[in-house]
């Protein structure tokens, strides 16, 4: 079932809360699905990966592509946390992930096209990584974005994230987000800086090695921060070099399987200092896999936090009658 609206869909109570506090789907490197034939290295790729591909190019894109789904797509399964590595060649700006994929405005005007017919839809734009950048190229592309998105941007000037709810997006006609991280100069005031979401990376090969640094990096989550919890392994030389038939969309499904489990037995909300802190986004692989099935996941683990704030008020309401 298409999940096109599934913001706007919310409850009201829920609809108040800031998206920090809500369950959302996000895709890791949303942009690979670009990559292909044509595409050549990028400044990103490893010694090992541009060894690879002089020989065998199509072996790389295998296992370079995290995302067979477009933009639309990913939106249409209720993707709304875009993970995004930009390189520049011949001072134009791209997509990759060892390899080239398209230039970035294609895809973000999808995204602007969205949100316009969408405006209880807010999507979270992350950019994570920059390759052959300097500063005037980071200069350039702060004013393209801007100019781009204008009006749209929930930014520092329109309060914290916590302030950050979808109704209140609503009112004030923003519905885009963007996390730029590794800035080498001043951030604009338009942008969120990279404590402010915090994305920490597993690093793991194995999926119970995952689990483990999903589970006790969460604790390390402040309440008026944002949070990713990266739910995908990232494969080593040695990894792929006994899978040589396999490709990441196989491995995506095992651990789709394996951390299911986990993933659906988690809580989002709002927490204390004092308290355990509770998710935010997820991050995956082919999120188009069974259906956007992993997107549903996430997306239903807010009714969970509708059943406790309902929980929340009736204790609130005893302490009230006891006082």
């Amino acid at each position: 079932m298409s999940k096109d609206h599934w913001m706007r869909d919310l409850p009201s109570e829920l609809r108040d809360l800031s998206i920090i506090n809500l369950a959302i789907p996000g895709s890791h490197n949303s942009m690979t699905y670009g990559i292909n034939s044509k595409s050549e290295l990028s400044p990103d790729a490893e010694t090992s990966i541009r060894r690879w591909h002089r020989f065998f190019p199509c072996f790389v894109r295998r296992w370079s592509k995290t995302q067979s789904s477009g933009t639309l797509e990913q939106l249409e399964l209720g993707v709304r946390y875009f993970d995004l590595r930009i390189a520049q060649k011949d001072d134009k700006f791209y997509y990759c992930h060892g390899l080239f994929a398209m230039e970035i405005f294609e895809p973000l005007l999808e995204i602007r096209q969205f949100v316009d017919t969408h405006p209880e839809e807010v999507v979270i734009l992350d950019l994570q990584h920059f390759y052959a950048m300097t500063v005037a190229h980071h200069q350039q592309l702060h004013k393209d974005l801007i100019q781009f998105f204008a009006h749209r941007l929930y930014s520092t000037l329109d309060g914290s994230l916590k302030d950050c709810t979808l109704n209140r997006c609503l009112e004030m006609q923003r519905s885009v987000v963007i996390i730029y991280r590794r800035c080498p100069i001043p951030l604009p005031l338009r942008f969120w800086p990279s404590y402010a979401w915090p994305t920490p990376w597993p690093n793991k090969a194995s999926v119970k090695k995952l689990q483990s640094f999903l589970e006790d990096s969460l604790l390390s989550r402040q309440p008026q921060q944002g949070y990713v919890s990266q739910c995908l392994i990232t494969p080593t030389g040695r990894y792929i070099a006994f899978r040589l038939f396999f490709t990441l969309k196989s491995t995506a499904k095992r651990v789709d399987k394996k951390l299911q489990p986990w993933i659906q037995e988690q809580i989002p909300g709002p927490f204390e200092p004092k308290d355990e802190p509770r998710v935010n986004v997820f991050l995956a692989d082919f999120v188009s896999l069974k259906d956007g099935q992993f997107c549903d996941w996430v997306v239903d683990l807010n009714t969970k936090l509708l059943d406790q704030l309902g929980r929340d008020r009736e204790l609130e309401s005893t302490e009230d009658v006891e006082k």
